[in-house]
């Protein structure tokens, strides 16, 4: 690894982590982990394109976030929804004492140096629990909105669902369009036999830049679902990991991404099978035009002891004009013989001329040939997901809007 960046004129301090602290009035388990972040800052590196491969993609010249300032108190969060017995939705603040004792358990502090920087400087955590056998049948939302040049964002999503318990949870961020540094963390620890659909809306400002860490950890029989939707935001990078540690556990991770101007959509992606009969599959579809750039990394592995494991990853990219760009890199790594099924395929390019020509056939322009094209195309990680119909037709929309800006909607 590559040693940590000078942070002589940084006021990314470890006084400055104290002072936050404080001013939000850490209950134990926040202030426990906000000092163990700011220890591992010490020795933490930043990754290195060129030695760690989930980041050989990213210019290094993003990952300096020495001239980004903390906040001086959480960001607004808006938290709407339903009001069920066996749910609780609030601020780690809210919560007080040790309500958010779970924290840290799936995205740890000293995975790297972003990792570090999002636990010292945490603001703006959010604990959302179902209690054991809760069904909850209506989403639960959160929307976030981030504020203020040269700042250091750091919202934590907490989400533990007991056993046997069905929650949804649809989270929405944005941001001005002045420059800001954001890391999320997003912990859904899903307990034996629950259910949890989680979905990401990432509607960012022009000028910032996301460094976003997703894990779900599931304990037998649970199953995990994941949607993130990408429309705007100068650099939007996802690590999401699906740790399926519970035998009979299941995962499927979605992902959507629609790019124009110099935008950067970046997911990596880990389906780590580790327990017996476990399950997960992926699709995530990019729509790019102008000079836009999507990139997929995709790892899926197979431990010594997830027999009969079925895993499926695929990743389809349509290029929208000639200075568009994907990458796509999917990778798999079996550690025992004994599997059900493990595959991955990916494609790039521009949209079909036959298929072009037999929609215009059939009277469309060439512009509404397109827009029906695309449309198609990026409709199938909505439909898989599942959403209610409103929520289908909200998301539908945002992308709508997306494709209309870049003249791709017909």
């Amino acid at each position: 690894m590559t040693s940590a960046p000078s942070t002589a004129a940084s006021a990314l301090t470890p006084e400055a982590s104290r002072a936050l602290g404080e001013a939000l009035g850490d209950g134990a388990a926040v202030a426990a982990l906000r000092a163990s972040g700011v220890a591992a800052l010490a020795t933490a590196a930043m990754p290195s394109p060129a030695l760690d491969r989930p980041w050989k993609y990213v210019d290094p010249a993003a990952l300096t976030l020495d001239g980004f300032a903390p906040p001086a108190a959480a960001d607004a969060v808006a938290i709407g929804g339903p009001e069920a017995e066996g749910l609780t939705v609030a601020t780690f603040a809210e919560a007080g004492g040790d309500a958010p004792a779970r924290l840290g358990e799936a995205v740890p502090f000293d995975g790297d140096r972003l990792s570090a920087l999002h636990y010292a400087f945490l603001a703006g955590g959010v604990l959302v629990e179902a209690k054991a056998n809760a069904e909850i049948a209506e989403p639960v939302r959160l929307t976030r909105e981030f504020t203020g040049a040269g700042s250091l964002a750091t919202p934590h999503t907490l989400v533990v669902a007991g056993p046997n318990s069905r929650l949804s949870l649809i989270e929405e961020y944005r941001s001005t369009d002045d420059p800001l540094a954001v890391l999320p963390a997003i912990e859904l620890l899903v307990g034996p036999g629950a259910v949890v659909r989680y979905t990401s809306l990432h509607r960012w400002g022009a000028r910032t830049r996301v460094f976003a860490a997703q894990r779900a950890v599931t304990e037998r029989d649970a199953d995990v679902r994941s949607l993130s939707v990408v429309t705007s935001g100068r650099l939007v990078k996802s690590h999401i990991t699906s740790s399926l540690e519970g035998r009979g556990s299941s995962s499927e991770l979605y992902g959507l991404a629609v790019g124009g101007g110099d935008e950067h959509a970046d997911f990596y992606t880990v389906q780590d099978h580790v327990g017996e009969d476990t399950r997960s599959d992926l699709l995530i579809k990019s729509a790019l035009g102008e000079r836009s750039r999507a990139v997929y990394y995709g790892l899926t592995k197979v431990g010594l002891g997830a027999r009969r494991a079925d895993a499926n990853q695929e990743n389809r990219n349509l290029l929208l004009s000639r200075t568009a760009k994907a990458d796509s890199d999917p990778v798999l790594e079996i550690l025992t013989n004994d599997v059900t099924r493990v595959s991955h395929g990916a494609t790039a390019g521009p949209v079909d001329e036959e298929e072009l020509f037999y929609i215009q056939s059939r009277g469309l322009t060439l512009e509404g040939a397109v827009g029906l094209l695309v449309r198609g195309f990026l409709s199938e990680p909505l439909d898989r997901f599942g959403h209610d119909e409103a929520v289908r037709e909200e998301l539908s929309a945002l992308v709508e809007a997306k494709l209309q800006l870049l003249g791709a909607g017909g």
